[in-house]
């Protein structure tokens, strides 16, 4: 769908690597323009880096960046604010902000990385919401979050992460429900295993508790992936831009898989 968000805004958090950064650059060739955001301070100059290379190859994206704690009402409400000073509004948030947890059993596990782990991934997306959704145009506008097959079924020593994604799942339901009247769609996507930044200290965990090496760790894990390998970043964009466009427009209330059938294990 060339041009499929031309004369839209979009919010894209999490964009400084992986699957935000994938996102960012899919939506800024499909004519979107662009404010991108990150969570922590150490990633300012590569989100900048991104932005900055974004407006060099779509000028019309007028990519702006900021950091932003989504943990922060303050700061997701300065967010929402830069893209309606900057663009003129909010068309799309599409939120990738997320962080893994230290994989390990439940009784090992600390109440802080409890609460991190459920502040970053559940909190996050609920007060981006509560900032952006006076900002979408009714009818129109979209969210699209970023889920996980972990959020679909539970897992050994990922007890936090898996009930983060699962909140977030229902979050994506109940909210779809409580816009649909204002047509305002609301959907996610379900990777699994994601060429990326967090997706490679995963593996670094894993390899690291098995006594293993890293190629180990990979072949071990792709194993159980019917598709054999892990995803591109850009293979999950492409499922933002049909959850984010008009192409999905009767569309709301779901999570994409996006996972190279895992879920069918």
């Amino acid at each position: 769908m060339p041009g499929s968000l031309i004369g839209k805004t979009a919010v894209v958090t999490g964009a400084s690597q992986g699957i935000g950064e994938a996102v960012a650059r899919r939506f800024a060739e499909e004519g979107a323009r662009l404010v991108v955001s990150e969570l922590a301070e150490d990633s300012a100059d590569a989100l900048q880096a991104v932005a900055a290379d974004i407006v060099a190859g779509h000028p019309g994206s007028r990519a702006v960046s900021a950091i932003t704690d989504v943990t922060d009402p303050d700061a997701c409400d300065a967010l929402i604010a830069l893209a309606v000073e900057q663009h003129g509004g909010v068309d799309v948030l599409a939120h990738a902000t997320a962080v893994g947890q230290q994989l390990g059993p439940t009784v090992e596990l600390t109440p802080g990385e409890w609460d991190r782990i459920m502040a970053v991934n559940a909190k996050g997306a609920f007060l981006l919401c509560r900032s952006a959704i006076p900002h979408l145009p009714r009818p129109g506008g979209a969210i699209v979050f970023t889920g996980s097959y972990t959020g679909l079924a539970g897992q050994v020593d990922r007890a936090a992460y898996c009930a983060s994604k699962g909140a977030l799942r229902l979050f994506t339901q109940s909210l779809a429900i409580e816009l649909a009247g204002d047509g305002i769609r609301v959907d996610g996507v379900a990777p699994a295993h994601v060429e990326s930044e967090l997706g490679q200290r995963g593996l670094e965990m894993i390899a690291a508790r098995e006594a293993i090496s890293l190629e180990e760790a990979q072949a071990r894990r792709d194993s159980g992936i019917p598709l054999r390998r892990q995803a591109d970043a850009r293979e999950v964009a492409e499922a933002f831009l049909y959850l984010a466009s008009s192409a999905s427009s009767y569309v709301t209330g779901i999570w994409l898989d996006v996972n190279g059938g895992v879920v069918l294990r």
